[in-house]
């Protein structure tokens, strides 16, 4: 009779135990369902998801303007950041005015010469030995070019109201996101237990930080390679030449794929023309992209966290992939921000490492 207690204790107690890892169990698997069903959430809200991060990309630039009126000029943070507003809005206008119809105008040439300059560049490929078998690739049923940029101007005008009401609402929530940075990202800490907070807010703070080199960067960039691309075309004569800049120049946001991308165009029109043209348009597009790649980007990635290249067109690719272009589009911010995160609260947190991530000392 003296040994039934301690048995029943010990009952009890493995009773216990059993309860505690049956629950642990259970709190996993609602962990990984509840996960699960925030990434499925997550894919099917991705537009919105991009249009947040847009907003925030769009408020990062504009504390490029503001925060120096705050240290210079001693403004209060909102007014700093209404004058800023006010003159991106002028620049912007102004760009318009002087440039505008000329774009348009270029544009508009350009949407009626691609489709002809395809064409006329499949014709040429079709008279040779392997051309028949390139043109084959290009052409679908029916004759009709696979190619359809006619189709794909189309296409992009039946959305254009769709994606004015997106661009008017991710830029009215930068507006705001820049004139309370501090409410919505402590509004955001408020989900992280109490012990956790000040870490997380140090390394949002520094990917803020990390956000707004890349974009200096990438906006002296996009600035360079749209002016130089405009005048080399202009100067050997080929037609659409500031459209053509234009497109250049805004692709440079997408590193690595966007200026690929952005040549063809300008090389299916100069080789519509003669092999001279295309030739010249060759060397135009390689020079930019050779001081690109020597001098811009090198000045780029000492502004930023150096983030490996390879990493950064597969983040392209992937999320070109996963959300097509708004994805592709939004993917290296994003992966700046994500890079910095991972650095500061994973490698340096969880073993130690000491990364000297870009602009920590000066945070």
């Amino acid at each position: 009779m003296q040994h039934t207690p301690r048995r029943t204790g010990a009952a009890e107690r493995a009773g216990a135990q059993n309860g505690v890892q049956r629950g642990n169990f259970a709190f996993r698997v609602l962990f990984i369902i509840a996960a699960t069903a925030v990434a499925f959430a997550l894919y099917k809200l991705s537009t919105l998801v991009f249009l947040i991060a847009g907003a925030i990309v769009i408020a990062v630039i504009i504390h490029l303007i503001a925060d120096p009126l705050c240290k210079r000029l001693s403004m209060p943070p909102k007014l700093a950041v209404f004058a800023a507003v006010l003159f991106l809005l002028a620049i912007m206008g102004g760009a318009g005015y002087l440039f505008g119809s000329k774009a348009a105008d270029q544009f508009d040439r350009l949407a009626e010469n691609l489709p002809q300059a395809i064409g006329q560049l499949q014709e040429t490929i079709s008279r040779g030995p392997f051309g028949r078998a390139v043109s084959g690739a290009l052409t679908g049923e029916g004759g009709a070019s696979a190619i359809d940029i006619a189709g794909f101007v189309r296409s992009m005008i039946g959305g254009v109201l769709t994606s004015l009401v997106y661009l008017v609402s991710t830029a009215t929530a930068g507006v705001i996101f820049a004139m309370y940075p501090e409410h919505y990202r402590d509004g955001a800490l408020k989900l992280l237990p109490p012990r956790l907070r000040p870490r997380v807010r140090d390394a949002v703070n520094l990917s803020g930080k990390s956000l707004k080199g890349w974009l200096v960067g990438q906006l002296i960039a996009m600035a360079i390679i749209g002016t130089l691309t405009s005048l080399g075309l202009m100067v050997i004569g080929l037609p659409s030449w500031l459209a053509l800049g234009l497109v250049a120049g805004l692709a440079q946001f997408v590193p690595v794929v966007g200026p690929i991308l952005s040549a063809l165009p300008g090389l299916i029109l100069a080789a519509s023309i003669d092999v001279t043209m295309l030739l010249h348009a060759l060397i135009v597009y390689v020079g930019v992209q050779q001081l690109e790649s020597n001098f811009i980007t090198p000045f780029v990635m000492r502004q930023t966290a150096s983030i490996p290249m390879a990493l950064t067109v597969f983040s392209i690719i992937g999320f070109g992939m996963l959300f097509g272009g708004l994805g592709a589009l939004l993917a290296t911010p994003i992966t700046v921000a994500i890079y910095v995160l991972l650095q500061k609260l994973y490698i340096e947190d969880e073993f130690g490492d000491d990364l000297n991530i870009h602009g920590e000392k000066q945070a």
